[in-house]
């Protein structure tokens, strides 16, 4: 969807720049000297930020002949696109209907909290939802900044409202009009795998629960094919925070990819120069050595080093080095090359499942597949698995 604008937006910014102008100064005019409803002055209000953003989208297109040699090469599109995404967040909300009313929102359960935030099990037009929102200055107990903790939420809104894909966790609107800032997306009745796999454990007294293989690669697939669709957007999307407690289940155990509040959008316009990547974002058992390491020119190739991790987990029911803290896994993992075992892996499902895991947490992001390729591998080891089973045999996925 190029920069995963809708199709609708456009007839939308196209429908103010045509509206008769005199008719809309007599309805302003019609409406002065008595007092307006909330309806109304919402409406007043955001017509003129269309109006507004449709002034600057016609700049871009009329600026086009005093273009450097360097933008001359965009489209008028283009243009119109990246003025586009330089607007405040509650106009495009308004402009891709997704600015919710907070009186159609009702909490009810509270479902976690971290430093910043607090998620809620919702009510929204007759669907169960779950509501993430900033916590109040006064529930703060953490350390970290309320403003970074607002930032990391407005980028997740930013992020997320752009995106739709099965393996994506559904984006269904927010509130950013007023505080608290609000985004709202779908249920996910099974919580996220991290608490799953070790509610398992807890079933059968302290004991790893190995999931069957089928179910092992189904969620191996479906992270692959979130990431895959991720790092085939225009521009790139990298996560950045991937692990078990950021992929939740349905209510079916299809594995969807959540928490896009640290995600990072790559503009592909600076590759050929610098781009500047913030160091040691996201999870430090998860995360790769290029980021622990503060290189700032790290690409979406994290993303594939902590699937690795991540596949091993889901293969063993374990989590890597569980005794030993985060950050002298990640610390161990950046300097002494430290993995997890995967002997046990290659036992349970052959030697290209762990050659796939081995690859993908290599210390060298070019040696990594892309999610494209774990797609592709992963998909052709589950149809082996199918033949096996229906020709009655016992054997490994590879």
């Amino acid at each position: 969807m190029g920069a995963y604008l809708r199709a609708d937006t456009d007839t939308l910014l196209m429908a103010s720049v045509e509206k008769d102008p005199e008719a809309e100064t007599e309805s302003v005019a019609a409406k002065s000297g008595k007092e307006m409803s909330s309806k109304e002055r919402d409406a007043e209000t955001e017509a003129q930020d269309l109006k507004q953003l449709a002034s600057e989208a016609l700049k871009a297109m009329q600026n086009k002949t005093t273009l450097s040699a360097d933008s001359m090469s965009k489209s008028p599109s283009t243009e119109i696109l990246e003025n586009y995404n330089q607007q405040p967040l509650h106009v495009r909300s308004r402009a891709e209907q997704w600015e919710l009313p907070r009186s159609e929102i009702q909490l009810t359960d509270k479902l976690g909290e971290g430093d910043g935030g607090v998620i809620y099990h919702a009510h929204w037009r007759g669907l169960d939802v779950v509501a993430k929102m900033l916590k109040a200055d006064t529930d703060r107990s953490s350390s970290i900044d309320s403003d970074v903790a607002k930032a990391d939420l407005i980028n997740e809104i930013s992020v997320l409202s752009r995106l739709r894909h099965p393996n994506l966790v559904m984006f269904l609107g927010a509130c950013t009009i007023g505080v608290p800032l609000i985004i709202l997306n779908e249920y996910m009745s099974g919580g996220n795998l991290e608490d799953y796999l070790i509610g398992k454990r807890k079933d059968r007294g302290g004991k790893p629960w190995q999931p069957p293989p089928k179910l092992v690669l189904q969620w191996s697939v479906e992270l692959a094919r979130a990431l895959c669709f991720l790092h085939n957007c225009n521009p790139i999307i990298i996560h950045r925070d991937l692990k078990p407690a950021n992929l939740l289940l349905n209510e079916d155990g299809h594995l969807k990819v959540g928490d896009f509040g640290l995600s990072k959008v790559k503009d592909l316009a600076k590759i050929s120069g610098s781009y500047r990547m913030t160091g040691k974002t996201g999870s430090m058992r998860y995360m790769a050595p290029e980021v622990y390491q503060d290189d700032p020119q790290y690409d979406e190739k994290v993303d594939i080093y902590s699937s690795g991790l991540i596949l091993w987990y889901i293969a063993l029911g374990e989590r890597p080095f569980d005794r030993v803290p985060a950050e002298v896994v990640a610390d161990k993992a950046a300097r002494s090359n430290l993995r997890p075992n995967l002997e046990p892996v290659k036992l349970r499902f052959g030697p290209e499942f762990a050659e796939l895991v081995a690859r993908a947490w290599s210390s060298d992001p070019a040696a990594r597949p892309s999610a494209g390729q774990m797609v592709e591998e992963l998909e052709a080891m589950g149809n082996r698995l199918k033949t096996a089973k229906a020709k009655g045999k016992n054997c490994a996925v590879s």
